[in-house]
C-alpha cells in the first residue's frame, strides 16, 4: 500500500487531509518562519532570526514528527495485532529536580520490562513546561491488549515525582494538543529534549525524516531516496550530490533565499512512500 504526504500539518495538528495519514493534494506552502516576497520582480524567501520565527520553526517540525510518528505505530502494526494504547503523563515533585538522564533511565526500564514480555517498545513523547515552571513528560506507548502496563511510580522506573497512566483512544490527538501549548523553546531547561519516538520501523522512521525535509527536496524525491552527508544532499542511488536550491543573503534580521534555478514542481499525485509492512494483503 502506498501512502501520499504533505509537506505541511495544519495548524490545529489534525492530518493535512485525505488518507489518515497523508496529504491531500495541494500546493506546496511556505514552511511556518518563512515569508514569500517578491524584490524587482524575483521570488525570495525571507527567514527571520527573531525569536518568534525560530520558534514557530522548531514547532512546526516537532508537530510534523509527532503527528507522523503516532500514526506510523498504528500503521505499521503487525496484521491482526489488537493493542492499547496506554497514555502516561510523568511529573515532578518540585519546579527545579529536572535532570537530563532522568527520562532516558525511565524509558530503558521500560524497554526492559517490554523484552521480558516479548514485546516491542513503541512509543512517542512529548515534554511540557507546567504553569509553576516545571518539566513534565506525556509519553503515548502501544502494548497488546493482553498486557497491562503497570504504574511508573509503584515500579520505580519514575521515582522523581507522580505519574498516571490511561489506556487512550486518541493518543495522536492528545500529543498535538500539548504540542499546541508547548511554549517558548528557549524557557526549558538548557539541553532539554522536547519530543521522541522508538519501536518504529527503518521506513517509518524514514517516512519522518522526509517530513522535515525542504520542501524543494520534498517536490522532487519521494522517502529514502536521499541522504545528508556533510550537510549535503545526495541521491542515494546515484550518489549525485544536489546543488543548492538557494544562494543565502544574511542579514542581522534574518536571511534571504534567492532560487538558483526554477522551482520544482510537485509530483502530480504527491510523493509516496512504500511502506512494507503496510502491504500486508490490504
Amino acid at each position: 500500500m502506498q501512502y501520499p504526504f504533505s509537506s505541511s500539518t495544519p495548524s490545529d495538528g489534525s492530518p493535512p487531509g485525505g488518507h489518515p495519514l497523508c496529504g491531500g493534494l495541494r500546493a506546496a506552502q511556505p514552511p511556518g518562519g518563512l515569508v514569500p516576497s517578491k524584490t524587482s520582480g524575483l521570488d525570495h524567501l525571507e527567514i527571520g532570526f527573531d525569536s518568534e520565527s525560530v520558534q514557530k520553526r522548531r514547532i512546526g517540525r516537532l508537530r510534523r514528527t509527532v503527528w507522523a510518528c503516532g500514526n506510523l505505530q498504528r500503521l505499521t502494526a503487525p496484521r491482526g495485532f489488537r493493542e492499547n494504547v496506554w497514555f502516561v503523563t510523568l511529573t515532578y515533585a518540585g519546579i527545579h529536580d529536572w535532570r537530563p538522564n532522568h527520562l532516558s533511565r525511565c524509558l530503558k526500564a521500560v524497554r526492559k520490562w517490554c523484552k521480558k514480555r516479548s514485546v516491542g517498545f513503541r512509543y512517542v513523547w512529548v515534554a511540557e513546561l507546567q504553569k509553576r515552571g516545571a518539566m513534565h513528560y506525556h509519553l503515548a506507548v502501544w502494548l497488546p491488549k493482553s498486557i497491562q502496563l503497570p504504574k511508573f511510580d509503584k515500579q520505580g522506573w519514575w521515582p522523581h515525582g507522580m505519574t498516571q497512566r490511561v489506556i487512550a483512544k486518541n493518543p495522536v490527538g492528545y500529543l498535538m494538543k500539548y504540542l499546541s501549548k508547548v511554549g517558548p523553546i528557549q524557557a526549558f531547561p538548557k539541553g532539554a529534549r522536547i519530543h521522541g519516538y522508538g519501536g518504529l520501523t527503518q521506513q517509518a522512521r524514514g517516512i519522518c525524516t522526509w517530513l522535515n525535509l525542504p520542501c524543494w527536496c520534498k517536490q522532487r524525491f519521494g522517502v529514502g531516496e536521499l541522504q545528508t552527508v556533510a550537510k549535503r544532499r545526495v541521491v542515494r542511488s546515484t550518489g549525485e550530490i544536489l546543488e543548492p536550491m538557494y544562494t543565502r543573503i544574511v542579514r542581522p534580521a534574518g536571511m534571504r533565499l534567492y532560487p538558483n534555478g526554477p522551482i520544482p514542481e510537485r509530483w502530480a499525485d504527491g510523493p509516496y512512500s512504500t511502506l512494507a509492512s503496510a502491504a500486508r494483503a490490504q
